[in-house]
């Protein structure tokens, strides 16, 4: 990767532009939009276009419990991702390259 691709990777390095046939994502990158702005997508957000396009199908001809299963699971992985977080933010960590703490934080 060339140096000025540096700038599209996480605060983890990880890469930040995931591009594969027919599909491109960029996700948020070089901190918190508070801190740098929008400048891409969440994991939500991209759970968020799975769980619509899924319903679409359940509202037509096209529903089925597999279906039913996968939209299941991905709002237990969107709750799971809200609970990550809330504790970031009740431990003064979002938006900072640090671990959090996962266990209970009264009630969060």
């Amino acid at each position: 990767m060339s140096e000025n691709m540096e700038k599209f990777r996480h605060m983890d390095g990880s890469d930040a532009v995931i591009e594969k046939p027919y599909i491109k994502i960029i996700f948020q990158h070089g901190g918190a939009p508070e801190q740098v702005g929008v400048n891409g997508c969440r994991l939500e957000d991209v759970i968020e276009i799975l769980q619509e396009k899924l319903l679409d199908f359940q509202g037509r001809d096209l529903d089925c419990d597999e279906n039913a299963t996968a939209l299941y699971h991905l709002d237990l992985a969107r709750e799971a991702l809200l609970l990550r977080r809330k504790r970031r933010e009740a431990q003064g960590l979002l938006g900072e390259r640090a671990r959090h703490a996962s266990s209970d934080l009264a009630g969060v």
